[in-house]
């Protein structure tokens, strides 16, 4: 009988309330704001995360970071957004049992589109680049 790993919510986040489906398989995830008010979230890499070399897999990390931009771009949670544009860069390698802090930043935004990047960290270090570009949709 296998016992699944329990993880703690880390120290100064909360709990984010999840309704999009794709995002909870990946599992329980974490926000809060920096000092400059920008959204941060986190995630504990687990073993269904990782490939056969037990770190992150890139469809894992690159789902987070997009989810990111996206909520870092919506105004309320009734006002949603569609990914136009998603550029990414693999760094290193995030390991399991690691928390991935993932870091994002608006950089403009117009009446119809957000632009934003962003990095995330494991264990204080950048495993991954992003940017990308939002619409506003609703």
């Amino acid at each position: 009988m296998t016992t699944e790993k329990k993880y703690p919510v880390p120290e100064g986040f909360e709990v984010i309330k999840q309704t999009e489906h794709h995002i909870r398989h990946i599992g329980e995830g974490f926000h809060k704001r920096d000092e400059d008010g920008n959204l941060v979230m986190a995630f504990w890499i687990k073993k269904e995360n990782c490939n056969s070399a037990n770190v992150a897999h890139g469809g894992m990390l690159m789902s987070i970071a997009d989810y990111c931009l996206a909520s870092s771009a919506m105004p309320s949670r009734e006002e949603y957004v569609a990914t136009i544009s998603f550029r990414s860069e693999f760094i290193a390698p995030a390991k399991i049992n690691s928390l991935a802090e993932i870091h994002t930043t608006i950089t403009k935004s117009t009446r119809s589109l957000v632009f934003g990047e962003g990095k995330i960290y494991c264990d204080g270090k950048i495993v991954f680049n992003f940017s990308g570009v939002v619409k506003k949709i609703s």
